[in-house]
């Protein structure tokens, strides 16, 4: 026996053959970044799987587009209601005063005409006599 000491490389381990020196296979980054792992079986066997879940994740993120821009017109929808039913009152309120009986009065004074205070009469004719006048 020869003792505890650390081996060296020159040594090869009790009961194995010399190994041949290990070459170093590039990481699995970098197999995705230069693109060999797609030349690898399991990855051309499940190649349509694959394009499948491509054109999933194209859809999803055409779909988060779409409901922004449909967010985006709700928020311009309901600022456009807004204003539009503040125009409404306005104008409705406006046309409440001038629709007021004393508001007409006043506004048909400036032309020389004024409110009558004898109520109206109803006339009642004979259907002979409208027939005549026929």
């Amino acid at each position: 026996m020869k003792g505890n000491r650390p081996r060296t490389q020159e040594e090869p381990a009790a009961g194995s053959a010399a190994a041949p020196p290990r070459t170093k296979r590039p990481g699995l980054l970098a197999g995705v970044l230069n693109g060999s792992f797609l030349t690898r079986e399991q990855v051309l066997g499940n190649m349509p799987f694959l394009l499948f879940i491509a054109g999933l994740m194209l859809v999803y993120i055409g779909y988060g587009y779409w409901t922004e821009r449909t967010v985006r017109d709700l928020h311009r929808t309901d600022a456009d209601l807004k204003e539009l039913r503040s125009e409404y009152i306005t104008v409705r309120s406006h046309l409440d005063r001038t629709e007021q009986q004393s508001q007409v009065a006043e506004d048909i004074s400036g032309l020389g005409l004024r409110e009558s205070r004898v109520p109206p009469r109803k006339l009642t004719v004979e259907p002979e006599q409208a027939e005549a006048v026929r």
